[in-house]
């Protein structure tokens, strides 16, 4: 149930608001590497319902630069994929 689109030439937008652990992380690991070639900036989408320890656990670990974006209704996390 994810979507992705080219938001600008370099932004991709991965939405992962229908995924649950550990589907969840694995959804975000398999986009954060396929994309990171493709996009300088990769914005995941998430819900407030949605537990996303592992993810930052995981961006803190491997010193990947990262943002965590909420907006009103949306949720997001922006990787930057140089530094994947």
């Amino acid at each position: 149930m994810h979507s992705e689109k080219a938001i600008e030439q370099s932004v991709y937008a991965v939405d992962l608001r229908g995924y649950v652990c550990p589907q969840l992380f694995v959804q975000f690991k398999w986009q954060l590497k396929n994309k990171c070639d493709h996009a300088c900036v990769i914005r995941f989408g998430y819900g407030k319902e949605q537990d996303i320890d592992d993810i930052l656990n995981y961006l803190t670990c491997h010193k990947i630069q990262f943002s965590v974006i909420s907006a009103e209704n949306n949720q997001f996390i922006e990787v930057h994929s140089t530094d994947v």
